[in-house]
């Protein structure tokens, strides 16, 4: 492996770092709970779309926690399996919230794909008749 994909690979695990890093710290200060790591992808969410960082930055990491990702999950799992005494007698209301949360999930996916794919058509529709006009001035020009 190159010096330079090496550098590339540890300043990317830096950057990973970091954001984790100020994610547990807010995690810590906010009043409510919420996990370190979902503030982490916001921040880095955040970062990415305010161009702060470049994904050529995080890309190849990323890729490879992507493909691991599978294996990231295994401490979760044994510690439902921990927790099956305490699961089994909330059984009812667990799986209530569980289907629930998946109802409100999938409409709100769904509703929130309709309304982008339905402003991507307008302005598909939109950019159309711009041109139906242009063609139809004499020097492709609107009046």
């Amino acid at each position: 492996m190159s010096t330079k994909k090496v550098y590339g690979f540890l300043s990317q695990i830096f950057v990973f770092s970091a954001i984790m890093l100020v994610s547990n710290i807010i995690s810590t200060h906010l009043p409510i709970p919420m996990p370190s790591s979902v503030i982490g992808l916001v921040v880095l969410f955040s970062l990415l779309c305010l161009k702060v960082i470049k994904l050529e930055q995080v890309e190849s990491l990323g890729t490879a926690l992507t493909g691991i990702i599978g294996f990231l999950f295994v401490p979760s799992g044994i510690s439902v399996i921990n927790s099956l005494g305490v699961m089994s007698q909330y059984f009812v209301q667990i799986l209530t919230v569980i289907v629930v949360a998946t109802i409100i999930l999938l409409a709100v996916t769904g509703l929130f794909a309709q309304f982008i794919l339905g402003k991507d058509d307008k302005e598909t529709k939109d950019t159309k008749e711009l041109k139906v006009v242009n063609k139809g001035s004499k020097h492709g020009k609107v009046a």
